[in-house]
């Protein structure tokens, strides 16, 4: 496929899976005490719902947080590969591709002052990244929607 026929809905799809990638980027770059602060205030309003203690909503909001932002990655990047032609293993290309960026995202925060390199958020991401992938191929592949 040229890039003459390459769609303005991949084009849309493309900018929204930076804008994602970016945004999981930007997130990653916030050292240790700035990104606990920033989940420990979500947890802190949680809290007023919710009966339970702040360290442990504190986590499950920050893992939360992983699934939900690869979640979204995911389902972008396979409306991007949709649009661009690539009908083989969509899926599963998808998924991969997400789950490497959630693995090189973990990396990086390994140089990021205060933070950590975690295989357990590696592989949090990668269900992130299922599970928006999913998404993705039960509503445009089965549902057979057009966006």
């Amino acid at each position: 496929m040229s890039i003459k026929q390459l769609t303005k809905k991949f084009y849309i799809w493309l900018s929204l899976s930076i804008l994602c990638a970016f945004g999981i980027f930007l997130s990653s770059s916030m050292e240790g005490a700035d990104s606990g602060a920033a989940s420990m205030a979500i947890a802190e309003y949680i809290r007023q719902f919710l009966e339970m203690a702040p360290e442990l909503l504190n986590f499950f909001v920050r893992k939360a947080g992983h699934t939900t932002a690869f979640a979204l990655l995911g389902f972008c990047v396979f409306n991007t590969l949709k649009h661009a032609a690539v009908k083989s293993r969509l899926f599963w290309t998808t998924w991969a591709i997400t789950s490497a960026y959630g693995v090189t995202d973990e990396i990086y925060q390994y140089f990021v002052p205060e933070r950590v390199m975690a295989v357990q958020d590696m592989l949090i991401n990668s269900f992130g990244a299922f599970i928006g992938t999913l998404f993705a191929y039960i509503l445009f592949v089965k549902g057979k929607n057009k966006i």
